[in-house]
């Protein structure tokens, strides 16, 4: 490939001209001698650039390059050079493809990649069984057609990005679907089949039901023999301090299996109908704030309030007050007196901030990734262990994720903990 090539198109230039020049003193027809060759010169670069233009539509074979020189020579070694990079590149694409293709197909989940229309324009196999779309077949058809649930359509206007509906075919079984929107308004869909899930979920739950029912009859009966038995003066006073302890875990499996019925229904009703309400944040924040300060557990602690009143959200009200109440206790429960608490409810980035901290004793870094597990504690003394069930976090974390908010703990040892709640901007009213 030529480093220059107006310098040779030069070099040409400069002949025709000394011809001209020469064929002029001869003839001394000069004007007519530098038309005539002018002519000639253009005449040749039209003629090169026909044949360039003819080899250049006809697919620009390399084998069948044709005579150029300077300019028009080297824009056919520029196209040559381009269509051999072009074919690497279209080797490449087409082996990925392959590659793509290979594995999608492997996926078990129903994979169908959708148009701006919501047309689909390519299925994997998985996708018959789940949704009855036939690969090659129902390309170019509207998704919607095979899946008319309105809750679908709603993600298709946007609203969600992800639902679980029962299956458009068999309405005993359920499925989960996922639409993820690309580039070039184009759109993923995920379907898979959840329905032995689902099934094992609700067999879960009634179990930790009829558990918690049985379980609930005789500690009833327990505790009130326990309660009995502290009260009578028949009792020697040296048995006092044991039937406290056994009336403290007796009133400690109480809260444990509410905790645990708790959990397992907002686990099981991830949406419900009245998750939707306006919560008025600033005024829940300030009861559950003042209710917690004024409780017999926390008369030694210090409490701060920063709380943007004109800050509400989106949510299930209930479930809410549970992420405060359950920060708030523990913020109490698992420091010593004289912390310093403080409450945070306000703005940022459009999304909204609840900050629950103190400057207690801190949490070790190694606990922080477990604290939202079922019964894990940080903190083993025998006095947090009468008073916390070990759920409340994991109630937390199930809520957050409930309504699309993030749950992050951040801690050091000696400088205190801090529980933060993002609620994403689509709940901020």
């Amino acid at each position: 490939m030529k480093n220059n090539p107006f310098k040779s198109e030069q070099t040409y230039g400069l002949i025709f001209i000394m011809t001209a020049i020469v064929t002029g003193f001869i003839t001394g027809l000069w004007l007519l001698s530098f038309l005539l060759w002018s002519l000639v010169y253009i005449l040749w670069k039209w003629v090169e650039l026909y044949y360039f233009y003819k080899w250049y539509k006809n697919g620009a074979d390399k084998k069948n390059v044709p005579l150029n020189y300077g300019v028009w020579e080297e824009l056919c070694s520029m196209v040559i050079y381009n269509k051999n990079q072009n074919l690497k590149v279209e080797k490449k694409n087409k082996y990925l493809l392959k590659q793509f293709d290979k594995t999608a197909q492997a996926l078990p989940y129903a994979t169908i990649l959708l148009n701006q229309r919501f047309e689909i324009n390519w299925v994997n196999h998985a996708a018959q069984q789940i949704l009855g779309v036939i690969q090659n077949q129902d390309e170019g058809i509207k998704i919607d057609n095979f899946v008319r649930d309105p809750a679908f359509i709603a993600i298709m206007a946007g609203e969600d990005n992800e639902i679980k509906i029962p299956h458009p075919n068999d309405k005993q079984k359920k499925i989960h679907i996922k639409l993820i929107k690309l580039l070039n308004k184009r759109y993923l869909l995920v379907a898979r089949d959840i329905s032995e899930q689902e099934s094992l979920r609700k067999s879960r739950k009634a179990f930790v039901a009829n558990a918690s029912h049985e379980l609930r009859t005789p500690l009833t009966v327990i505790t009130g023999y326990l309660e009995m038995l502290f009260t009578s003066d028949e009792i020697p006073k040296s048995w006092k301090s044991a039937i406290d302890q056994a009336m403290q875990q007796s009133s400690r499996m109480e809260k444990i299996i509410d905790d645990m019925l708790k959990l397992s229904s907002i686990e099981h009703e991830k949406y419900l109908e009245d998750s939707d309400d306006v919560i008025e944040m600033p005024a829940v924040l300030n009861r559950l704030f003042n209710d917690v300060k004024n409780s017999s557990k926390s008369k030694q602690h210090f409490f701060i309030a920063n709380i943007d009143s004109e800050l509400r959200i989106n949510g299930n009200e209930e479930e809410v007050i549970s992420i405060c109440l359950n920060l708030l206790n523990n913020a109490v429960i698992h420091t010593r007196a004289d912390t310093n608490i403080s409450l945070r409810w306000f703005k940022q980035d459009d999304k909204a901030q609840l900050w629950i901290c103190d400057d207690g004793e801190g949490i070790d870094i190694k606990h922080l990734p477990h604290l939202t597990e079922r019964f894990y504690r940080a903190d083993n003394t025998c006095y947090k262990n009468v008073n916390s069930t070990g759920l409340g976090l994991a109630i937390v974390k199930q809520i957050c994720d409930n309504h699309n908010a993030k749950l992050d703990v951040e801690s050091e040892l000696g400088k205190g903990t801090c529980f933060k709640v993002e609620f994403p901007s689509s709940r901020v009213v």
